[in-house]
């Protein structure tokens, strides 16, 4: 028990630590709370989502909750790019989880399912049109983005790529906004 303790607390400084050397890539001086993740993870269909992203990883406690979720033949391709973070994220052992190394702006392929933690607002507007440009072109035909951010200013920027609809997550510091975000046409 106590040495459960301690890893907590360990990771929970990590994860400070992280934010404190650069805030504008880390988004939140806390990671996201089993509510928001919990949120997110129901803004899916878990038996059509078979290729998923997941976006600005952090220390993984979504990624935990995504591969909870996913079924055996799912495969989970995760995008971060602190190197501590990376090396944390790899000492997940799971076999359907590829952690990348680099920047949401290179994801390509097709996705069913996109999950982001991206602080969009704090990216330079040029990256974060990358960003969202990618997602679009990435999600498959019936694909969702789920996008979290702490205030809904950057509602203008998702309603240029995506319909959204969105819920809020009081039980998270801060609270949240969750967006479950399509393309705008369907098939």
């Amino acid at each position: 028990m106590l040495a459960s303790a301690l890893t907590l607390m360990r990771a929970k400084a990590n994860f400070v630590q992280q934010f404190i050397r650069n805030p504008r890539k880390m988004g939140s001086i806390t990671p996201s709370s089993a509510a928001l993740c919990r949120t997110m993870c129901d803004a899916v269909n878990w038996d059509h989502s078979l290729r998923i992203a997941e976006l600005g990883a952090g220390d993984g406690v979504l990624t935990r909750h995504l591969l909870a979720r996913m079924s055996p033949q799912a495969q989970l391709d995760v995008f971060e790019i602190s190197p501590e973070l990376v090396k944390s994220l790899r000492g997940l052992p799971d076999p359907r989880m590829q952690v990348r190394a680099c920047s949401a702006e290179y994801l390509s392929g097709e996705y069913d399912v996109i999950f982001s933690g991206l602080p969009l607002l704090s990216l330079p507007p040029a990256t974060r049109d990358n960003i969202l440009n990618a997602v679009h072109d990435a999600l498959g035909p019936r694909g969702v983005f789920v996008q979290f951010q702490y205030t809904s200013f950057t509602q203008p920027n998702l309603s240029r790529y995506f319909t959204w609809e969105r819920q809020r997550v009081l039980k998270n510091m801060p609270p949240a906004w969750v967006y479950r975000c399509t393309r705008h046409y369907a098939p």
